[in-house]
């Protein structure tokens, strides 16, 4: 069961496009009520992009119709493959100045053009004279699919946020390494100050076993640990520090054994941060759970 009984947030559905369905997790009453997914056929999605934005909304406006899903609250997820995260440090400026002065450093910061990337930016907590944005440039090409995605189902879609601040948003913990697996793709998020340090996406060849699939994930869980932690000797990610394990194929026990088997930090499935049902499979919605945990 979730940690608490009470939610601020309001009544949503999150919708979360995967390269093998479409899943959704509708919130009422500040409380999980449903969830479910639709499959989708093999190459609608390809590396995280939507290619047939036509088809993938047909199955969504059938899944929208079938379940009696409410359309006017809809928040979903972009894949995190290819996004650049940035964190600036900048004198305080006046509200009115501070958009174009964020575009300025995007650009000396982005290491590819800003007419291929959406920008988003918030202010974290600063003290002094200076303040602190957390910078984000995402595909424009992985947006606007997902946009003409809803389109075609008839839906429109309240907003959108990235499958790795999801997860650090579900997560809710002040330090903590999140692994997300998935048939054809590998999230690894390091958070630090509840912010995420190092976000990483890879894909991975379907055709792997799962087991493979978990081995990759060790590989790359291990170098990016040693490379956060050799540019932070003075405060590395901490050896006690919790593998949190979210995605289908973490849900499976063979995975999970093969796992903590081959790391030497405690592995762990997150509880839900909302209250939800005892069957709701965390794991696999917990994209899903971050979703509604966004302010709308």
């Amino acid at each position: 069961m979730a940690r608490s009984s009470k939610s601020p947030y309001k009544d949503c559905v999150a919708i979360v496009i995967e390269a093998t369905d479409i899943r959704y997790l509708a919130l009422q009453k500040g409380r999980v009520a449903r969830w479910g997914s639709v499959p989708l056929a093999a190459g609608l999605v390809n590396e995280g992009l939507i290619v047939n934005a036509m088809e993938v909304g047909r199955a969504l406006e059938g899944l929208f119709a079938k379940e009696n899903l409410d359309r006017r609250r809809v928040v979903a997820a972009v894949c995190g493959l290819r996004s650049i995260p940035r964190l600036l440090t900048m004198p305080r400026l006046q509200a009115s100045m501070m958009e174009a002065a964020i575009s300025r450093e995007a650009k000396r910061e982005m290491p590819v053009s800003l007419e291929n990337l959406y920008l988003s930016w918030q202010s974290l907590p600063s003290t002094g004279e200076q303040q602190r944005i957390y910078l984000l440039g995402v595909p424009r090409d992985l947006v606007d699919a997902q946009y003409r995605t809803f389109q075609a189902a008839g839906i429109p879609l309240q907003a959108l946020d990235l499958k790795p601040l999801a997860l650090v948003r579900a997560v809710s913990r002040e330090e903590a390494v999140i692994v997300n697996l998935e048939q054809d793709m590998l999230d690894l998020i390091l958070v630090v100050d509840y912010l995420p340090a190092i976000m990483r996406t890879f894909t991975l060849n379907p055709s792997l076993s799962p087991l493979a699939k978990v081995d990759r994930l060790v590989s790359e869980l291990n170098q990016t640990l040693r490379f956060y932690n050799d540019s932070h000797p003075t405060a590395p990610i901490e050896a006690n520090t919790h593998i949190c394990l979210t995605g289908r194929l973490l849900a499976q026990r063979e995975a999970i054994e093969r796992l903590r088997g081959a790391v030497d930090r405690p592995v762990e499935r997150p509880l839900a941060p909302l209250p939800c049902p005892e069957d709701l499979p965390v794991p696999e919605y917990m994209v899903n759970l971050g979703l509604v945990m966004k302010a709308i």
